[in-house]
């Protein structure tokens, strides 16, 4: 294991109507491998909020990864990074 901080740099939330309370994040993620269950900082500036991934999703379109959370804060979101 690295020292590398796991982040995922937003670039669309989604949300579904039979799934309230979770949100669909995908973006770029860089630093170590993320897992179900990994708490993670939803970060806005200097506001936080903690998260847990409930779901991994790779895409075929190189570097772009969607996590699914159990939160719904889709106004906010910019920066994901796992909780240590």
């Amino acid at each position: 294991m690295t020292d590398e901080i796991s982040r995922l740099i937003v670039e669309r939330v989604d949300v579904l109507p039979s799934r309230a309370g979770w949100m669909f994040v995908t973006g770029v993620l860089s630093g170590e491998p993320v897992n179900i269950g990994d708490r993670v900082f939803i970060r806005n500036g200097e506001q936080a909020t903690v998260a847990t991934i409930k779901s991994i999703e790779l895409h075929s379109r190189p570097g772009m990864t969607t996590i699914v959370l159990d939160a719904d804060l889709r106004s906010i979101v910019t920066v994901i990074q796992r909780q240590e």
